[in-house]
C-alpha cells in the first residue's frame, strides 16, 4: 500500500497486536518456533499499541518493559472456539514521552505507524492532548531510521467515552496533525457515521481510514447474551470491554460497503474478524484497499501466513 510515496505492506499488524515496539508478547515467541509460517508477521507493516499523552494505568498492569505483568491479563477474555476476544485493557501505558525516550521506535527498520488517542474528559482537553502529542512527535521526527505515519485513534471503547462522539472531533485532531507532514490514518469503529467520514474525506487531511477498531460491548447487531451465555459482559467490572474477532466481521464489511455506496473514495484498511484468507477477499469486495490483522495472531496463528500472502497478492 502506497501512502504519500511510502511503501507499506498490504497487510498491517493492528495496534496492540505486537505491543508498543513490535516486541510482541510471550506467546508470539513460541508461535514463531512452533507455528509454520508465523514468522511472516515480521515482514508486514506494524502499528504500535495506542499510546496516550500522559501515563495511564488502565486495566492491565505492565512490567518494566511495558509488557503485561499477568500471564493471562484479567481484562482480556479469549474464546478460541467462537473466534472472539473481549478486551478492556483501557490503553494502559507509560505515556508518549517515556516511549519516545526509550528510542526503540527510532530504531525500527521498516516503515510503521505510531498510534495515539486523546482521552481528556472534555473536548478542549482532548484537543490540547492532541497538540501536545504532535509537538512531542515533531521534536523526535528526524530521529527515526525509517519513514513513519500517525494513526489517530478515535474509537477505543475502553477509555470512558462515546466513540461516536469522538469521531465528530476527528477534523480538529487532523488539523493538529497535518503540520507533521507524514501519513495520517484515522481509526474508527463501525459506529462511525457516513457524514463524519465524508467530512474527513472533504478535509483532505487524512490519507487512510482504518475500519474497524473493536466494537463496544452492547453494540446493536450482536447477540451478546448468546455469545457469552450471560446477560452482562464478562468484563463488566472493567466497563464492558470491546469485541474483536469473527463476530464483528459482518459488521465491518457492511460498514465499508455502506461507505463505498455513499460515494466515499478515501482509502480504507479493513480490520476486524479476519481469521482466514477468504476474509481478505471479502474485505476487498466490500471496498477495502488493504487489511489490518490482530485477533488471528491469538485465535488462529496457523492462518496468519495464508492471510498475509492473500493480502499481498490481491490488493
Amino acid at each position: 500500500m502506497q501512502i504519500r510515496n511510502i511503501t507499506f505492506s498490504n497487510c498491517f499488524l493492528s495496534a496492540g497486536s505486537l505491543n508498543f515496539f513490535r516486541d510482541g508478547y510471550w506467546y508470539d515467541d513460541w508461535f514463531k518456533v512452533l507455528v509454520p509460517g508465523f514468522k511472516m508477521i515480521d515482514r508486514i507493516s506494524f502499528v504500535a499499541k495506542t499510546t496516550t499523552l500522559n501515563p495511564r494505568i488502565g486495566n492491565m498492569p505492565l512490567d518494566k518493559n511495558f509488557r503485561p505483568q499477568e500471564l493471562k491479563p484479567q481484562c482480556i477474555k479469549v474464546y478460541p472456539f467462537s473466534g472472539t476476544i473481549l478486551n478492556a485493557v483501557g490503553l494502559s501505558g507509560p505515556g508518549a514521552k517515556v516511549l519516545f525516550e526509550t528510542e526503540q521506535w527510532q530504531k525500527l527498520t521498516q516503515p510503521f505507524f505510531i498510534s495515539f488517542m486523546a482521552i481528556g474528559s472534555s473536548q478542549a482537553e482532548r484537543i490540547d492532548e492532541m497538540k501536545g502529542f504532535v509537538d512531542l512527535l515533531s521534536a523526535y521526527l528526524d530521529k527515526f531510521a525509517v519513514p513513519i505515519g500517525l494513526q489517530i485513534n478515535v474509537s477505543c471503547p475502553n477509555a470512558g467515552h462515546n466513540t461516536a462522539d469522538l469521531a465528530r472531533e476527528a477534523i480538529m485532531f487532523l488539523e493538529q496533525a497535518t503540520s507533521l507532514g507524514i501519513p495520517i490514518d484515522l481509526k474508527v469503529n463501525t459506529l462511525v457515521r457516513t457524514e463524519v467520514v465524508r467530512e474527513v474525506q472533504d478535509s483532505r487531511l487524512c490519507d487512510v481510514l482504518t475500519i474497524s477498531n473493536t466494537i463496544p460491548y452492547g453494540t446493536a447487531g450482536v447477540n451478546w447474551e448468546k455469545l457469552f451465555h450471560q446477560k452482562q459482559s464478562p468484563l463488566q467490572k472493567f466497563g464492558g470491554g470491546g469485541l474483536s474477532g469473527k463476530v464483528i466481521l459482518p459488521l465491518v464489511l457492511r460498514k465499508i460497503s455502506e461507505l463505498r455506496s455513499s460515494g466515499i473514495i478515501l482509502p480504507f484498511k479493513g480490520s476486524g474478524g479476519i481469521l482466514r484468507a477468504s476474509d481478505v477477499e471479502a474485505m476487498k469486495i466490500a471496498g477495502a484497499n488493504a487489511v489490518e490483522i490482530g485477533s488471528v495472531l491469538i485465535l488462529r496463528p496457523w492462518r496468519a501466513k495464508g492471510i498475509i500472502e492473500r493480502a499481498e497478492s490481491i490488493f
